[in-house]
C-alpha cells in the first residue's frame, strides 16, 4: 500500500489527492478573479430587459469568457474540492457530513454550469437579436436561480463547519469563517431571489469569503 494510492495510518487522504484539493481550491479562487478581470458586464439583479440589452450588446467575448470561467471552470474546482472532502470525510469516521457537503456542493456546481449554458444563450440570442422582453425574461430567471445556488452554497458551508468541529479532516478555525460564510450567502441568496439590490450587495462580501473558505478548504484538506 503505497502513500499515494491509499490513505494513511491516520485515515487522511493520500498525498496525490491533497495536492488534487489544494490545487483545485487555488484553481477556484483563481478562476474568479480571473473572470472578474476580463471586462463583462454586470447589472443590477433587478435590471429591466432593456437595460441588459444594452449592458451586453456587442461585450460577447468579455461575457463568454466570464461565463467560462466562474460558471464553467470554477465550478469543476468546486466539485473536485467536495468530491475529495467527501472521500477524506468517509475515512476520518464523518461520513454522513461528508455526504452532505458533497451533495450541496455538487449541486452548486451543477447549477453553474446550467447558469453558464443559459447566460450563453441570453447573450447569443435575445441580446444579439435585440429581444429586450425576452432577454429581460431570462436575466431574472437566472439572477433566481444564482440566488438558489447561494442556498445551496451556504448548506454546503453548514456541512464543513460541521466537519471542522467534529473531526480532525479540517482545521477548526475555519468553523467561525465558514459560519459567517453562510450567514452572507443567505443574505445575497435571498437578495438574488427577490430581485432585491439591497439585500443582493451583500454577494460582495459572500463572494469574497467563498474565495477565501473553498480555497483554505481545499489547502488545508
Amino acid at each position: 500500500m503505497t502513500q499515494t494510492t491509499a490513505r494513511d495510518q491516520a485515515g487522511t487522504l493520500s498525498r496525490a489527492a491533497r495536492r488534487a484539493a489544494a490545487l483545485a481550491g487555488v484553481g477556484y479562487t483563481v478562476a474568479w478573479v480571473v473572470s472578474q478581470a476580463v471586462g463583462a458586464p454586470n447589472p443590477s439583479v433587478a435590471a429591466s430587459g432593456g437595460q441588459v440589452v444594452s449592458a451586453y450588446a456587442g461585450r460577447d467575448w468579455p461575457t463568454i469568457a466570464n461565463l467560462v470561467l466562474s460558471e464553467g471552470i470554477a465550478a469543476v474546482a468546486l466539485a473536485a474540492v467536495v468530491l475529495l472532502m467527501a472521500q477524506a470525510a468517509r475515512w476520518a469516521g464523518a461520513r454522513r457530513a461528508g455526504l452532505a457537503v458533497a451533495v450541496f456542493g455538487m449541486a452548486a456546481a451543477v447549477v453553474s454550469w446550467g447558469e453558464l449554458v443559459m447566460a450563453a444563450w441570453l447573450q447569443l440570442g435575445p441580446v444579439a437579436s435585440g429581444h429586450p422582453a425576452t432577454a429581460g425574461t431570462l436575466y431574472s430567471a437566472l439572477m433566481r436561480i444564482d440566488g438558489a445556488k447561494m442556498l445551496l452554497l451556504a448548506a454546503m458551508a453548514i456541512g464543513l463547519v460541521v466537519l471542522s468541529v467534529t473531526s480532525a479532516v479540517l482545521s477548526r478555525w475555519l468553523a467561525p469563517l465558514g459560519l459567517l460564510l453562510a450567514v452572507s450567502l443567505v443574505t445575497s441568496g435571498l437578495g438574488y431571489l427577490l430581485l432585491a439590490q439591497g439585500l443582493s450587495d451583500a454577494v460582495f462580501v459572500s463572494g469574497v469569503l467563498l474565495l477565501v473558505f473553498v480555497t483554505a478548504t481545499g489547502i488545508t484538506m
